[in-house]
């Protein structure tokens, strides 16, 4: 087997693939030992089915298989080892004569294959003009609520007698017999439940209203969705047990704030040297989690750069070629070709463009990276209220790990987490190295601009994506602490 390279123009070449019957004869023998050895065909026992008779029946089908295979393989090898920088992969040439099985076996074969490469481009940074990046900064109504969540979190809880809408209420549930008497080595967990919680069903709130330490209720969720939910327990186990719950008070509380004084801000944060409120406020800034809103403000300035360097680099590319490669790939006439081309183009040099940088930027992503990258999914879609608790995720990392693994045997969910590490990196190579424009806006400026205005109706979708910022943002920020 040979390859030879033929420049056909700038950007296209021709492989002329050389191949003999060496090349997979051998291979196709193989195949019908192993055909005669294994095959049940009528009129022969096992093992003893004549070769001639093989080959009438599977040769010609076996040396196309083999054929092809050969072909694909060897056109792959020489375009990695080459490095030949191809736009799609290789369609036949017209000029190709068809394998005739019969006349080809005994003669040498040379197909054709016509490729498109993409151009080398160079791109001087210093040149392009400032980018506007918004880093977002957490807005006086965040740090308003994170310290509140810091006060709750370091409250100091009161006993009262008997519990009222404000109460905390601790316990125990555990699992009852057919006598209303604890179930020998039955569930039991200790709870508590604040009735300031909203999201708490209204019957359960009115059933603990006035109760008091050391007393027993039956303590009946209306679904086993709601006990798994609110006691956090394995559904199957909930829907075993949620008829046969009883509930006893070991206390009613209520939380007792601390007071915004320079005791409180050394509790908080004790290697800081904190004496005012100022101080105070500016530390429990750091602890908004701006995360969301900070990836969306990236990808829109990402989108921009990019845009703005289609527009300025020359990215030529092969229009015969596309335009033949298009019609096979995606089954297209001409005329659909042309009507499309436009679009193909610019999803194709925005590739090119996108691999320039990459390699520029030279963006590696290793196997670590990508475990981490689904263990923090993982994390924020099954423990959302734990992602910023250290101390729980360490205690679920061998839960979380199983499902790493899994993940990791998924091709599409590798791709994906691939492309969106090397994006990240990419965005970070983007901003060290462009001409920007740093305006700092804080959360609720940022979101109030991506309000459509009433008379642009194009821009409703952005105000749906408004909204889904707007409500990550609160449950980020409800998660924090």
């Amino acid at each position: 087997m040979e390859i030879i390279k033929e420049d056909t123009g700038e950007l296209t070449a021709t492989l002329h693939l050389k191949l003999s019957k060496q090349d997979y004869l051998p291979q196709v023998e193989a195949e019908l030992k192993k055909l005669q050895r294994d095959a049940f065909i009528p009129g022969f026992r096992k093992g003893k089915v004549p070769m001639g008779h093989l080959k009438k029946l599977y040769g010609d089908s076996l040396i196309m298989e083999r054929i092809n295979k050969f072909v694909s393989e060897s056109l792959n090898q020489y375009i990695l080892e080459n490095h030949l920088p191809i736009i799609g992969y290789p369609i036949s040439n017209p000029q190709n004569k068809p394998f005739d099985v019969e006349f080809d076996q005994a003669d040498e074969h040379e197909f054709l294959f016509d490729i498109g490469l993409t151009p080398e481009i160079e791109i001087d940074f210093s040149e392009l003009q400032p980018i506007k990046y918004y880093l977002i900064t957490p807005s006086q109504t965040d740090i308003d609520r994170q310290i509140e969540e810091l006060r709750d979190q370091f409250a100091e809880l009161v006993e009262i007698e008997s519990a009222d809408e404000e109460a905390i209420i601790e316990g125990k549930v555990f699992e009852i017999d057919d006598l209303s008497s604890p179930k020998e080595n039955g569930y039991e967990q200790f709870i508590r439940l604040d009735l300031k919680d909203e999201a708490l069903p209204q019957q359960i709130k009115d059933k603990l209203l006035g109760i008091k330490k050391d007393q027993i209720i039956d303590f009946l969720f209306d679904s086993a969705e709601d006990l798994a939910r609110f006691i956090r327990i394995d559904f199957k186990k909930a829907k075993e047990i949620h008829l046969n719950l009883q509930f006893k008070v070991s206390g009613n509380f209520h939380k007792r704030l601390p007071e915004l004084n320079p005791d409180f801000f050394h509790q908080v944060f004790p290697e800081q040297n904190i004496e005012t409120l100022e101080e105070f406020r500016a530390e429990a800034a750091k602890k908004v989690h701006v995360d969301f809103l900070q990836n969306h403000s990236d990808k829109t300035f990402y989108l921009a750069i990019m845009q703005q360097l289609l527009n300025h680099v020359n990215i030529p590319l092969p229009e015969d070629f596309l335009k033949r490669w298009i019609a096979f790939h995606e089954n297209m006439n001409s005329e659909e070709v042309n009507k499309n081309l436009d679009k193909f183009v610019e999803s194709i040099r925005m590739e090119i463009l996108r691999n320039h940088l990459i390699n520029k930027a030279e963006i590696k992503i290793n196997e670590e990276e990508i475990r981490n990258y689904f263990a923090h999914e993982i994390i924020a879609s099954n423990f959302p209220y734990f992602q910023y608790n250290n101390d729980i995720i360490e205690k679920i990392t061998q839960v979380v790990n199983v499902a790493v693994d899994e993940a990791m045997k998924n091709e599409k969910d590798l791709e994906r987490a691939k492309n969106e590490l090397t994006d990240v990196k990419l965005i970070d190579f983007l901003k060290s190295n462009l001409p920007l424009e740093v305006i700092e806006i804080d959360t609720i400026t940022y979101i109030d601009s991506l309000s459509p205005k009433q008379e642009d109706k194009a821009l409703e979708e952005q105000a749906e994506e408004k909204t889904e910022i707007m409500d990550n943002n609160t449950e980020n920020q409800k998660n924090n602490g």
